[in-house]
């Protein structure tokens, strides 16, 4: 009989290689169809523009900013479009690891 590993955190992202996650790379696929799709709508004269600039478009999208590691810039963007403009959200300017530190010191 055959032994299966059972994946102790279900939430945990695919790894492809070093950088390069499963979602990462859905979307880059799909950014391929939408750039030949849209292409039709550029001219002739500035499609390798316009190419270039959807390979920007596209790592831009699939790098993780440094300031929150776990949430991608898409992510980032979908976040801010769909927030709730009216309701009031406070920031916290005082990082978490700061404030445990101080608690060590202070004991």
């Amino acid at each position: 009989m055959a032994s299966y590993r059972i994946p102790k955190d279900m939430s945990t992202e695919l790894k492809i290689n070093k950088w390069m996650y499963l979602t990462d790379f859905l979307l880059l696929i799909g950014l391929i169809p939408f750039t030949m799709v849209m292409s039709n709508l550029v001219h002739g004269n500035l499609i390798w523009g316009f190419y270039g600039f959807m390979v920007l478009v596209a790592l831009l999208l699939v790098i993780r900013p440094t300031s929150n590691p776990k949430r991608r810039i898409y992510q980032a963007v979908y976040y801010a479009i769909m927030r709730r403009k009216d309701t009031y959200t406070a920031i916290d300017y005082s990082p978490v690891e700061e404030a445990d530190e101080t608690e060590r010191s202070d004991s």
